[in-house]
């Protein structure tokens, strides 16, 4: 039912649209619908006087305007001042709205109707000068009835300055009466909004609550939080909270922006049967989501989606996900090298192959836990992050590069660290292995990460709001998926017998392996050129110089030469480090022509114009996006469609941090990128696709939402 106002507001839209033409033609030139003026509580003012002006508007029985909030449409006043020199006038004061209902109820707007003073304070400089003080403004507001108009006035004001200040004798009541209706603030009144899903509920105490009152009617300052056309679910909790249900509104951003203010008009009982009505302004806080406020039965307060999942289903999609990481293209070249120290020893120690095959499934699971619990330390201190967000770091995508750099130098034999292939990195091997194994499964985690596919990007999604057991759960199964084939491969000697014998051919492999680390290098590279651009690429060229010198020195017998190379891998490190202060570039990608930038506000504005929107969470460390990119979403094909159907694009870039865009992956139950949205034309909520894409899937997605 939430489309229902929206699809109204267009009607009403269209219908403004046809008025406005007419009014253009002439009749409405002729008779103007509110009568409006400028008046002034002075007659006269004198240099460093402080009073308020106002703008008087009688409204014709039937029409209104609106209040700064104008509720499901309606535009608000727009002023634009000239004033003299040494003159200021400050904002407008707001009386308390009234709800004005269209369309049998399904659209609620706020405003004023009959007669309304606006007023608004003006100061004048002590220093000014002059005998006249004249102010002009042009007044933009929009009065509706049946149909909306939009009206432009252009009104004046002109009074005497004197040595003293006098009052006139209708306009200062007249604005008096004004400045009266405006909301008192009360500290008797506090609220706290929570969001559930598609749900926002406003937990209300204090004093201001008590006694007997009827008919509650809460007006938030920011029109885009609650569908303000459907009355709210009102229930008193256990800690005599007054729990007030709304549910959103379409345009409402995916995290709420706080602190918030709003006013409560209630009718209060005065005795007898008298009741009066009573505004007030309060604030709002953000409150944590966590704890469901107490509901009726027949509307139930309720959780996001995902507190509703099955722990064994995420257990399973975890762990399928991890298995399919065993193809990603980020994380192949690692095991390849863990294959090849199976082949090595597989037909002379078969426990040995079966030790190290339980190594690398510890180190694969325990790293897997160790980066969930980050995540959830993390989101413990009200920190926004998701799967993937190490790459965020720039430092952590340099120091990635420089080791893929260190292995393939070390596969193509420039260097030897022990006597085993599986030594990938100073300190992770020893003469057996072991170490070597347990740390490539470290490796394997850390460059698995943001290649999640779309099971497990699903299941950490769903487990990220869980409890923190359920979390270290679903990270830890797909550590296990990650792992099987190759504890498969170690306890199963009849198919260890499948495994080729070593020979000369090894050497040669081992050779061809270090290419695939070169072209990982190479991709994070550009990562990094994107998240610290040209200078963070020179830090790291400088980094890889020097640490290849000092490699190259530390393997001469000369103890200088032992200085040198030691110098040198300091000169790397601070270069390191240098990249971890640089500031963020400007830029975080490449935003295609096809593209905008995505933003909460710019979906809403899309489908108020009635176009579809597919947005792109994407991210340049991601390969899975990349892949998506250049498969499905660059093709002529895709992009023909989405002209034809004129659906707007937009990439929200995540290669960097953005709280925003964060906040967008949660609210979808995912993890990390990618994430695919596809937002239907005339608003509703959006459609998530599939992490891997394929042309017919972004078609059939592009006919749902324009249908």
């Amino acid at each position: 039912m939430r489309i229902l106002p929206f699809l109204l507001t267009i009607m009403v839209l269209l219908a403004s649209g046809t008025s406005a033409t007419h009014a253009q033609s002439g009749w409405m030139q002729a008779e103007e619908i509110v009568e409006a003026q400028l008046i002034a509580e002075r007659a006269a003012t004198a240099p460093g006087d402080q009073f308020h002006i106002g703008l008087h508007q009688i409204i014709p029985d039937g029409w209104h305007t609106y209040w700064r909030n104008p509720g499901d449409f309606g535009l608000p006043l727009e002023l634009q001042w000239d004033l003299p020199a040494d003159v200021e006038i400050g904002e407008v004061i707001w009386p308390a709205p009234e709800e004005l209902p269209l369309a049998d109820g399904a659209i609620m707007d706020y405003g004023y109707h009959d007669e309304v003073v606006l007023a608004m304070p003006v100061t004048v400089s002590p220093d000014f000068q002059g005998e006249t003080l004249t102010v002009n403004v042009v007044a933009d507001w929009q009065v509706c009835e049946e149909v909306c108009v939009p009206e432009t006035r252009e009104l004046s004001l002109t009074m005497d300055v004197g040595a003293e200040p006098w009052n006139t004798e209708d306009a200062f009541w007249m604005i008096q009466a004004g400045l009266e209706a405006e909301p008192r603030a009360t500290d008797q009144l506090s609220g706290t909004m929570k969001r559930f899903g598609d749900q926002l509920v406003l937990m209300l105490e204090g004093d201001y609550l008590a006694g007997e009152w009827r008919d509650l009617t809460f007006f938030p300052f920011d029109g885009s939080l609650i569908a303000h056309a459907v009355d709210p679910v009102e229930q008193w909790d256990e800690a005599g909270r007054l729990n007030l249900t709304y549910e959103a509104s379409f345009k409402m951003a995916p995290q709420i922006q706080f602190p918030q203010t709003g006013l409560l008009a209630v009718e209060r009982h005065r005795g007898g049967d008298f009741w009066e009505r009573e505004v007030v302004e309060f604030q709002i806080a953000a409150g944590d989501v966590g704890i469901v406020p107490t509901a009726p039965a027949e509307t139930p307060v309720t959780e996001p989606p995902a507190m509703d999942a099955n722990l064994l289903t995420m257990l399973v999609f975890a762990f399928l996900g991890g298995l399919i990481l065993n193809l990603m293209p980020c994380v192949f070249p690692v095991l390849s090298i863990k294959v090849l120290k199976f082949v090595e020893i597989a037909h002379k120690d078969a426990a040995r192959v079966r030790s190290y095959g339980l190594l690398f499934l510890v180190g694969v699971v325990a790293s897997f836990v160790v980066l969930a619990g980050l995540l959830v330390g993390l989101r413990e201190f009200g920190l926004p992050v998701a799967w993937g967000f190490q790459l965020q770091l720039p430092i952590v995508v340099a120091i990635l590069a420089l080791l893929f750099f260190v292995i393939g130098l070390n596969l193509l034999g420039m260097f030897e660290v022990g006597t085993s292939v599986q030594g990938i990195g100073a300190g992770l091997a020893d003469e057996d292995g072991a170490k070597g194994a347990f740390f490539t499964g470290v490796l394997a985690v850390v460059v698995a990460a943001p290649c999640v596919g779309p099971l497990a990007a699903g299941a950490l999604g769903l487990a990220l709001t869980q409890p923190v057991l359920v979390v270290l759960a679903v990270a830890a199964m797909m550590g296990v998926g990650l792992a099987l084939p190759f504890v498969v491969l170690a306890f199963a000697p009849a198919l260890l017998r499948y495994l080729p014998k070593p020979g000369a051919w090894m050497v040669t492999f081992k050779q061809f392996l270090a290419f695939p680390m070169f072209a990982s290098m190479v991709w994070l590279l550009w990562v990094l050129s994107i998240q610290a651009g040209s200078l963070g690429v020179l830090w790291l060229g400088i980094a890889v110089l020097a640490l290849t010198f000092g490699i190259w020195a530390l393997q001469r017998d000369a103890l200088v030469w032992k200085l040198i190379g030691g110098l040198a891998m300091i000169a790397m490190l601070g270069s390191v480090l240098t990249i971890a202060r640089l500031p963020a570039a400007t830029s975080t990608s490449t935003v295609a022509e096809y593209e905008r930038a995505w933003s909460a506000q710019a979906v809403s504005d899309a489908q108020m114009e009635g176009r579809a929107v597919f947005v792109d969470v994407t991210a340049a460390w991601c390969v899975t996006c990349q892949v998506n990119k250049m498969r499905v979403l660059s093709t002529q094909s895709v992009q023909a469609a989405f002209r034809d159907a004129g659906v707007v694009q937009m990439k929200a870039d995540w290669t960097n941090r953005d709280d925003a865009i964060t906040e967008l992956i949660y609210s979808h139950g995912q993890a990390g990128v990618p994430l695919y949205l596809v937002y239907p034309a005339g608003g509703g909520e959006a459609q998530v696709l599939p992490s891997v894409l394929s042309e017919q899937i972004v078609f059939d997605a592009i006919e749902a939402a324009t249908r």
